[in-house]
């Protein structure tokens, strides 16, 4: 079973345009993701998936210099740019990583693939509002893509590729797993959408970041734990609705005491 990675990011951004690029301890933003997830064990490689706007060379040329590919598809079709990356590197499954998520776990990440081919599952995730933390990557069949997209409306289509799968779980064999111990913190806020998100990000990669280490999401953890000031700085921020749309239907998706748990399977 193959296993993309697919890092998903572009330039545009409603409240922090160019965010992909913003410096953490002299490197983008995007570069540090990308270095972080080629870290990752048992996955099957790396790839940038942006659009095909003129904005988005700049991550190309990026991903270029790390010896990384890249495929370039719609703008706003999220989700048929998956499908069709997934298509092109001939990859049976993709984890998917989104570019707003530089502090995405690495343990998290290789638990859930495993689980993942042990439970022969279409879409393998950490369910709960662990999600709102910013640090979760997820694992879909490229069939469930494939399925979610032909089957789907527009709005299954836009930022939250994983929505068809949710709203119809019993077509899917769907995992969850758990965040390792320790990981949990729902108050903290580890994504990167508004200008707070940004300097947030920033000031942890000043205080961990050395050549040559991966800075990891319990370090990030520990470090806003003895300094709540850090913590405060996009603690007011509201979550994207999306986002909490997501968390919202996980009520629906049952669970097992079983390494899978299972709405039933659809072969498509």
């Amino acid at each position: 079973m193959s296993a993309l990675v697919v890092v998903s990011a572009r330039m545009a951004s409603s409240r922090a345009p160019g965010k992909a690029l913003a410096p953490l301890a002299g490197r983008p933003l995007l570069e540090v993701l990308l270095a972080r997830m080629a870290a990752a064990q048992g996955t099957d490689g790396v790839v940038l998936a942006t659009s095909t706007n003129p904005e988005n060379d700049a991550l190309q040329a990026l991903a270029d210099r790390l010896g990384l590919p890249v495929f370039r598809g719609d703008e706003d079709d999220v989700l048929g740019r998956h499908v069709q990356c997934a298509r092109r590197f001939r990859a049976e499954h993709v984890v998917r990583v989104t570019g707003d998520n530089p502090l995405t776990d690495l343990e998290t990440l290789e638990k859930l693939v495993a689980l993942h081919r042990y439970s022969g599952a279409d879409y393998t995730y950490v369910p709960g509002d662990a999600l709102l933390m910013g640090i979760l990557p997820e694992v879909i069949s490229t069939r469930a893509l494939e399925w979610s997209w032909s089957r789907g409306e527009a709005r299954h289509r836009s930022e939250l590729v994983t929505l068809y799968i949710k709203e119809n779980p019993s077509a899917f064999r769907i995992a969850t797993g758990e965040l390792p111990e320790g990981l949990y913190h729902p108050e903290y806020r580890l994504t990167v959408d508004e200008p707070e998100d940004v300097r947030l990000m920033q000031e942890i990669f000043a205080r961990l970041d050395r050549p040559g280490h991966v800075v990891t999401t319990r370090e990030a953890i520990a470090l806003l734990d003895r300094e709540p000031a850090l913590a405060a700085i996009n603690a007011h921020l509201r979550h994207k609705s999306a986002n909490l749309r997501s968390v919202a239907l996980d009520d629906t998706i049952a669970a097992t005491d079983a390494p899978q748990s299972s709405q039933g399977t659809q072969r498509h």
